[in-house]
């Protein structure tokens, strides 16, 4: 990742109708999906820290560990939840404290490596979980999608549903949501790239993430509460057929 960019990150997370919608959704679906009281969860790349915060308030987990690959952004993460044990590590070789999981949790992680070089490292984790367990999954969908915030988080790999499909399938899980988002929002997002898709030579240029500026406050909450509205389609069932990213949930037979 390019210096700066996680306390970039780390600011943007706690406002930013992205980050916020992503964790309405996150929180709408595991406490809905995850079946045991007080589980063992872990964050696979657990970033600055905020989705460590969501598991904490809406899971109470009995053990809430998370790890990356990045200090600056342990050091953010640890900030906000002092409490949850935290540790350099790495998707592709991860390393597991525990001994069983009930929950893993991966949002935007995998993208950096690609599906290939992180394929082992997730197949170590799925293979952590308990039967019943979940692996959450989220990942950029589309490669002509490509964005400044891909370049400046140094992400390789952009999917389909097709591809996180047979790449949970292929760990031996059972995936029970699978859905694309940002379908509403869509044609503002396919208009955000417009600049670097007609840009000649824009994809090896030096890139700063969009989150160096922030939306207005009233942009903000319109396109939070539009992504609310997608969130709770999805919860009553709807699979939305196209979209910037792609959400997956898995279940361990």
């Amino acid at each position: 990742m390019e210096p700066g960019e996680h306390e970039v990150m780390g600011r943007a997370e706690e406002r930013h109708w992205w980050y916020l919608g992503l964790r309405d959704l996150l929180a709408r679906v595991l406490a809905r999906e995850v079946r045991v009281p007080r589980p063992r969860v872990l964050d696979a790349g657990c970033g600055t820290g905020a989705n460590l915060r969501l598991l904490r308030d809406v899971l109470h987990p009995a053990y809430l560990g998370g790890f990356d690959a990045e200090p600056e952004a342990l050091e953010l993460a640890r900030a906000k939840v002092p409490e949850a044990d935290l540790y350099l590590g790495d998707v592709c070789d991860p390393e597991v404290r525990v001994d069983a999981l009930d929950l893993v949790l991966s949002t935007d992680v995998i993208y950096v490596p690609g599906a290939e070089r992180a394929r082992p490292g997730l197949l170590r984790l799925a293979e952590r979980l308990e039967r019943g367990g979940l692996l959450v999954l989220h990942v950029p969908a589309y490669r002509w999608l490509y964005s400044d915030h891909d370049v400046a988080v140094h992400g390789t790999q952009r999917f389909t549903a097709r591809e996180v499909r047979a790449l949970l399938s292929g760990l031996g899980l059972r995936v029970e949501l699978l859905t694309y988002r940002l379908c509403f929002l869509f044609p503002l997002v396919v208009a955000s790239r417009l600049p670097r898709l007609t840009r000649p030579g824009a994809a090896a240029a030096p890139a700063r993430s969009e989150l160096h500026e922030e939306p207005d406050a009233r942009v903000n909450r319109a396109l939070l509460a539009v992504l609310r509205l997608e969130n709770a389609a999805i919860l009553a069932g709807a699979r939305l057929p196209f979209g910037s990213s792609v959400f997956a949930v898995a279940r361990k037979p």
